[in-house]
């Protein structure tokens, strides 16, 4: 099991790579907290007032997560009326450290470039240059193979058949 605080970490650093917004990295770290040994059964309710968003939102957050493959969830039954969704984590400690490494490279790139920016007394601001390094260093990270996975390949050839494929798991 992965350390829930590198979790964390990683969905941050998502957010600051602005491949996620912020609403969705507080729904996955809600999420990771209620993660233990047994399992993640929180409801969308509980997510939402954890995280401080409406129900609509926790909704889809989690169905992109499942998209991206990040997480997995099994509907079950408890007692004969209730029925509670089963979440898992399905990153990989590999992914994760590629991008917190990345995270690591562009606070040092950030540094720098505010830096240079200090000592030279440069009119403007730096954050244009900080957004272009921020996008090459995610660029960096290794790509799905062929460029898309097929889920997206068959998502952009059919987007009917994926959406059913996605409502049928």
């Amino acid at each position: 099991m992965l350390p829930l605080f590198r979790l964390k970490v990683f969905f941050e650093a998502l957010a600051r790579f602005h491949r996620i917004n912020h609403s969705q990295a507080a729904v996955y770290k809600a999420l990771v907290s209620y993660h233990g040994r047994l399992g993640c059964y929180p409801s969308h309710a509980t997510l939402a007032a954890e995280s401080g968003v409406s129900e609509r939102t926790v909704r889809n957050a989690l169905r992109e997560a499942r998209l991206r493959r990040w997480i997995d969830w099994t509907n079950e039954r408890v007692g004969r009326r209730q029925s509670v969704n089963r979440y898992r984590i399905l990153l990989t400690d590999e992914y994760i450290n590629k991008v917190l490494n990345a995270l690591h490279r562009f606070k040092r790139k950030t540094a720098e470039i505010s830096e240079f920016f200090r000592r030279q007394n440069l009119p403007g601001s730096p954050y244009f240059y900080i957004k272009r390094a921020s996008q090459t260093i995610w660029k960096q990270l290794d790509p799905p193979s062929n460029g898309l996975t097929p889920w997206q390949r068959l998502f952009r050839d059919n987007r009917e058949a994926a959406m059913a494929q996605v409502f049928s798991q």
